[in-house]
């Protein structure tokens, strides 16, 4: 039952690296739009541990789960960011199934370089429903937030930048977290043997 709250624990930190970088998205439209830049460096060593102590099936899913339920809670969360956590969290377990069947370095790098795209789905609704968006924005910021969007923020090079930039930043960080890569054995989370 230990390691299980530790699992658990473990999931929960990778969870609030990122939500805590949201909130910093008070401060300017361009830290919450573009949250996934900080946060790929932020959430890198709770993702490791997590994958170096339990490799097991299943350990990115629980963390893309855990941030969509946590937006939700939160009122951030909508269907295209739900649809993100599913469709990153699937691509973050097939790298860790297919680069050492969960307990490769390998796997593990390309799963993070995954999971750290996932902020984008949620911000990709400025691309899709602005409108809808700056309402939400102007209600909850006021129009001195409202002011400062638009023009260079939505632009699409911009977009392309912060997506290499995460990933660059993500295999980065995990790169230099598991210079000493070593996995448990055997992992028993509820019953020890």
């Amino acid at each position: 039952m230990q390691r299980a709250i530790k699992l658990i624990g473990l999931a929960l930190l990778y969870v609030l690296a990122f939500v805590f970088v949201e909130f910093l998205g008070a401060m300017h439209p361009y830290v919450w739009t573009y949250s996934a830049v900080p946060a790929a460096l932020v959430a890198a060593w709770p993702y490791y541990k997590l994958c170096e102590r339990y490799p097991l099936p299943g350990m990115a899913m629980l963390c893309a789960i855990l941030l969509l339920m946590a937006n939700f809670l939160f009122g951030q969360g909508h269907e295209i960011f739900a649809l993100g956590c599913f469709l990153f969290g699937f691509i973050a377990e097939g790298f860790r199934k297919l680069w050492g069947n969960y307990r490769g370095r390998k796997g593990t790098i390309l799963s993070y370089a995954a999971m750290a795209l996932i902020p984008f789905t949620k911000t990709c609704v400025w691309w899709i429903n602005f409108d809808l968006v700056s309402d939400m924005v102007i209600y909850n910021k006021r129009d001195i937030y409202y002011a400062t969007l638009g023009g260079k923020i939505l632009s699409y090079p911009v977009l392309i930048t912060m997506i290499i930039l995460t990933i660059v930043l993500a295999l980065g960080a995990m790169l230099l977290l598991t210079r000493d890569w070593n996995p448990r054995e055997k992992y028993h989370i509820i019953i020890e043997k």
